[in-house]
């Protein structure tokens, strides 16, 4: 399922919300004082619905190369009996190590949010038996990289997943997002009740008694057959989009492979563009990938695993011994109007 809502920062709001529901078993729910890891260096709203929800974050560092979360430093995190999730964000539409997060959540039967705002079009593939022993045997729709992988985009390997409609991200509402609900079905209802005012009714907007029984509950200590129309179980929000954004998206979706491509092909021409600069600058490189040539494209590591980017952005860095500093270098690129 996934659940239409008013902008990416939302989506974060409502998936972390959603696993806070006296719904959950009381082992799995994240109750104020529970921790969350999540990483160092990212936008702020993967970390503000943590901190909101009343739980607190616990810090990993970012990788220098990928941008992403090192992974490595999960078991440190780790809190027994107060870690409860970890939330994550694909760096600049590169995806983090997701074969070691998932099996460490395994271990420790935590939840995994993905969050997915800067990564739509990304995949994450590894050995069959490594993605049969997390739980995957099934590729996603579109991707197949042979019967000895398991392929599948990123945003459909945690429980939840989130995405943003903002106007420089992959696909535009004008604004927008939407929360993933990709294992536990019954977080659908639970997300869905957060995103609209908290309301335990599912039926949606417009349509009343899907259920047949809206008279018919006994609830809690209400009197019998209260409307359950007008019963609220959550202290929610009210975060739904409007119908001019979902048609806008809908053309969007239509156009998605050429935006995914085109990033590609740009990310490409900038590297091979600036490939004489490389003992200046460092330049950034999918996770799981060891080295660049410009005739052999990627070099990847032992693990069996690859990523495939849907760059959101060109990260660099400058090397300490350059001749000019990183300040020296964004006030040129700002002078040139490359943000």
């Amino acid at each position: 399922h996934s659940l239409l809502v008013n902008s990416g920062s939302s989506a974060n709001l409502i998936a972390i919300s959603a696993l806070t529901s006296h719904k959950l078993p009381e082992e799995r729910r994240i109750k104020p004082g529970d921790e969350v890891i999540t990483v160092a260096a990212g936008f702020p709203t993967t970390v503000a619905p943590i901190v909101q929800v009343g739980a607190v974050p616990v810090f990993i560092d970012a990788d220098p190369i990928t941008g992403n979360a090192r992974c490595d430093q999960l078991e440190l995190a780790y809190s027994p009996g107060k870690t409860k999730a970890v939330m994550m964000a694909h760096a600049l539409g590169n995806p983090f190590d997701l074969a070691a997060t998932l099996a460490f959540c395994r271990k420790h039967v935590l939840w995994l949010i993905e969050d997915n705002c800067d990564a739509l079009g990304c995949s994450y593939s590894m050995p069959r038996p490594l993605a049969e022993s997390l739980g995957f045997s099934e590729n996603s729709p579109g991707l197949d990289e042979g019967p000895d992988r398991v392929v599948r985009w990123t945003g459909t390997w945690g429980d939840l997943s989130t995405q943003s409609f903002y106007p420089p991200h992959h696909l535009t509402m004008g604004e927008g997002g939407a929360v993933n609900i990709v294992r536990d079905q019954k977080l659908k209802v639970i997300a869905e009740s957060f995103r609209d005012w908290g309301r335990d009714c599912w039926c949606p907007s417009g349509v009343d008694n899907t259920c047949n029984k809206r008279f018919g509950w006994q609830l809690g200590e209400l009197p019998a057959g209260y409307d359950h129309k007008y019963t609220y179980s959550h202290l929610g929000y009210n975060l739904k989009p409007l119908d001019p954004q979902a048609a806008i998206g809908r053309v969007q979706l239509k156009r998605l492979p050429e935006f995914i491509e085109a990033r590609k092909q740009n990310w490409e021409t900038l590297r091979r563009g600036l490939a004489a600069l490389e003992d200046v600058l460092e330049f950034a490189l999918p996770t799981h990938a060891t080295g660049w040539d410009q005739e052999r494209g990627f070099s990847w590591d032992d693990t069996g695993c690859r990523t495939v980017c849907s760059w959101f952005g060109f990260k660099i860095a400058v090397k300490p011994d350059a001749p000019f500093s990183r300040t020296d270098l964004a006030q040129e690129l700002d002078r040139h109007n490359i943000g």
